[in-house]
C-alpha cells in the first residue's frame, strides 16, 4: 500500500473511531433521564394486569399495580425490578386476593431520592409498612423475591402486627457478601466516565436479550419464544425505569452484610421460604434453610427442583399455586393433592420438592 494510502486508512480508523466514542457518549447521556421524583404520577407504561396506584408515603411517591379482591397480598420485586416481576403469577393470585404489586423506592415509577434514604432492606420495609398503614389494609400478607424477598422477612420481625403471613422467595434474613458472589458491575458504575459509558450501555436495550438469559439460567431453554419475548420485556423495563444513583444504592444495600435472622426466632407470623435448587445463590439459600431450620422450625421451606432464582418467572403456575396455598386463599385448594410434597394442611415444616 502506498504512504497515501496508509494516511486515508489512517483518517478512516481515526473517522471509525470517532464515531464509536460518540454513539457511546450518546448512549452514557441517553440513561440519565429517569424521573427521579414522580409528583406527575407518570408511568413507564400501562400494566398488563390491573390498574396503576399511588400513595404518598413518607413525602415519596409510592407506585403500585392493583389486581383482583379479597385478603391483601403484597407483592414486592427483587433487586433493581419493577412490580413486572409478578406479571406470571399475577393472573392466578388475583383470583382470590386483592394484589398490590409494588414499585419499592428506587424503581419503577416510584420515587428515586438521592439524600435521606439509604435503600437498605430495614428502611424499603419501614416504608411499606407505612404503605399498609395509609392504605388500610387489614393484615396484608406478603411476598417478596430475592432482595424483595428480604424486606418481605423484615416486614414479619419488625411488624408482626400488620402482616398475616410472609411468603420469601430466595434471598434471605442473613446475606453474607462472600456467600452472594454478586457482579462487580456496580463498583464499576460509580467510576466516572467508564461508569457513564457501562451505563448507557445497560440502558441502551441492546443487552436486554442477553441479560434475561443469564439471570433466567437453565430455565431459559425452556420457555417458548412468546414467554422469552414476554420475560425480556420484563427485564428491559427494569433497567429503563431505574435511576443511576437508585441502582447504585441498591447495589450497595444487597452487596454489604444483611443480618436479622435471629430477629425471627420468636416470631408467630407463619413463614413460607421457596428457593430453587439450581439456584446461583445457593450459597446464600443453604445459610439461611439452616437458619430457619435451628431457630423457627415453624418456618415452612419448599424447594424447587431445578429451580433458579426467579422461580416466579420459571414456573409461575406451581408458584402461584404454592403461594395460594400457603395463605389459605383458594378454596379447596390442597397443597399435597397438587404435587408440593411435605406441606399440609396442618403446617408441618420440613423441605419439600416440586417435581416438573
Amino acid at each position: 500500500m502506498t504512504r497515501n494510502g496508509d494516511s486515508k486508512g489512517r483518517k478512516a480508523a481515526r473517522r471509525a473511531w470517532q464515531a464509536v466514542a460518540m454513539a457511546i457518549l450518546l448512549l452514557g447521556a441517553g440513561g440519565c433521564a429517569t424521573v427521579v421524583k414522580n409528583d406527575q404520577h407518570q408511568v413507564f407504561s400501562r400494566p398488563r394486569y390491573g390498574a396503576d396506584r399511588f400513595v404518598l408515603v413518607r413525602d415519596y411517591n409510592i407506585h403500585y399495580v392493583e389486581a383482583g379482591q379479597g385478603q391483601p397480598l403484597l407483592l414486592i420485586p427483587g433487586a433493581f425490578t419493577t412490580y413486572r416481576a409478578w406479571n406470571r403469577v399475577l393472573p392466578q393470585l388475583s383470583l382470590h386476593n386483592r394484589v398490590l404489586a409494588v414499585d419499592y423506592v428506587g424503581v419503577g415509577d416510584s420515587d428515586k431520592p438521592e439524600t435521606g434514604f439509604g435503600y437498605t432492606v430495614e428502611e424499603q420495609a419501614d416504608v411499606l409498612a407505612e404503605m399498609i398503614v395509609a392504605l388500610r389494609l387489614p393484615r396484608a400478607n406478603v411476598a417478596g423475591a430475592s432482595y424483595g424477598g428480604a424486606v418481605a422477612l423484615n416486614l414479619a420481625a419488625r411488624y408482626p402486627a400488620l402482616v398475616g403471613k410472609v411468603v420469601c422467595i430466595e434471598g434471605g434474613a442473613l446475606i453474607t457478601p462472600e456467600a452472594l458472589g454478586y457482579s462487580k458491575l456496580g463498583a464499576l458504575i460509580e467510576w466516572p466516565i467508564l461508569g457513564d459509558i457501562t451505563w448507557g450501555f445497560m440502558k441502551s436495550g441492546l443487552f436486554d436479550g442477553i441479560t434475561t438469559r443469564s439471570v433466567m439460567g437453565a430455565a431459559w431453554e425452556k420457555l417458548t419464544p412468546e414467554e422469552r419475548k414476554e420475560v425480556t420485556g420484563i427485564f428491559s423495563a427494569n433497567l429503563q425505569t431505574v435511576s443511576r444513583f437508585s441502582w447504585m444504592s441498591i447495589y450497595r444495600a444487597i452487596t454489604g452484610r444483611i443480618d436479622f435472622i435471629g430477629a425471627l426466632e420468636y416470631t408467630q407470623v407463619p413463614i413460607l421460604y421457596l428457593y430453587g435448587e439450581e439456584s446461583k445463590y445457593r450459597a446464600i439459600n443453604a445459610m439461611n434453610v439452616e437458619g430457619f431450620e435451628t431457630l423457627n422450625p415453624q418456618i415452612r421451606i419448599i424447594a424447587f427442583k431445578n429451580g433458579t432464582h426467579e422461580l416466579h418467572l420459571q414456573y409461575p403456575q406451581e408458584v402461584a399455586r404454592t403461594i395460594s396455598a400457603f395463605l389459605g386463599t383458594e378454596p379447596g385448594r390442597n397443597v399435597v393433592a397438587d404435587g408440593v410434597d411435605g406441606l399440609d394442611a396442618g403446617g408441618a415444616s420440613g423441605v419439600a420438592r416440586v417435581i416438573h
